[in-house]
């Protein structure tokens, strides 16, 4: 199992512009802005003044913060964009062709998941303790403050979220991968798996004006309650509760009497979450197995 999770990470990690272009990028882009705005608070003082009025920053929320890119629907497009040329290029490339004969197809699948979340979640572990870094030698060169003060209850505090938000993106990861996994079973090619994840995302994330629609018009308007089941919402729904601690209170109008909040726990979607991997997982497992590589 380590050897095929090195083979995988060093595949994941010699597609150097595709990493570099849509992982590595964040942060370098955490560098650079960094740099950009040191250089003009270091020349200006007007805008050394405007840095210290802002809402007094937070080493924790910076940290945090970081997290949220690959949660976001624009995030979860770029990570599926690298995880489709990931799996389609085993196709393109012909390397299955060679891996396979020699290893349980199942195995193959679950490392190449894994390796893929853990690839992720170490560029923005590096983004993250850069741009706290960062933000920190800004607030220093503004004169401004940069709390809390590091204490135990603050400490376990942030763990628990800065762990859970990491698992987060992790998840976004593996929810990405999954769809360009099986685009990529079908189409083959890179160009295929990376159209046919994004147009399901799209589809996802759209999927609440379709439930909107048939709700008001065949009159079962509780049909929309079908959209706290989708990846998209419950990803929003608990980096809510990472950082502002409540649910995400997402309001749907099905006509001028009807609407629905959804407001769920965050044991409710990370449930979902999880059924969403194991799914995922186990459906691209489960056709791998029996389709012909050689063809």
């Amino acid at each position: 199992m380590r050897d095929l999770f090195h083979a995988e990470w060093i595949k994941i990690a010699g597609n150097r512009w595709v990493a570099g272009c849509l992982v590595w990028i964040f942060p370098l882009l955490a560098i650079g802005f960094v740099v950009v705005v040191a250089i003009i608070l270091s020349l200006s003082s007007s805008a050394r003044h405007g840095f210290r009025n802002d809402t007094p920053a937070q080493w924790t929320e910076q940290a945090i913060g970081v997290w949220n890119i690959p949660n976001n629907p624009v995030g979860r497009l770029i990570l599926l964009g690298f995880t489709a040329v990931v799996f389609a290029g085993e196709y393109q490339w012909n390397t299955w062709k060679n891996i396979v004969p020699r290893n349980r197809r199942v195995m193959l699948i679950v490392i190449k998941f894994v390796a893929l979340g853990a690839f992720v979640v170490l560029a923005f572990l590096l983004m993250s303790i850069l741009w706290t870094m960062g933000y920190g030698l800004l607030t220093q060169i503004a004169g401004a403050t940069y709390g809390p003060r590091v204490t135990d209850k603050v400490l376990s505090s942030f763990a628990g979220d800065y762990t859970l938000a990491a698992s987060l993106a992790f998840t976004s990861t593996i929810i990405a991968a999954g769809y360009a996994a099986l685009a990529s079973l079908f189409t083959r090619s890179i160009l295929g798996g990376v159209l046919v994840g994004f147009a399901a995302t799209f589809i996802e994330n759209l999927s609440i004006l379709g439930l909107v629609i048939v709700g008001y018009f065949l009159n079962i308007p509780r049909i929309v309650h079908l959209y706290r089941l989708t990846p998209g919402y419950n990803l929003a729904n608990v980096a809510s509760w990472i950082n502002d601690h409540h649910a995400a209170n997402m309001k749907v109008d099905v006509s001028n009497k009807i609407s629905y909040v959804f407001s769920d726990s965050l044991t409710f979607s990370v449930i979902v979450l999880a059924a969403w991997i194991v799914g995922l997982i186990a459906l691209t497992a489960f056709l791998f197995r029996r389709q012909d590589i050689t063809s």
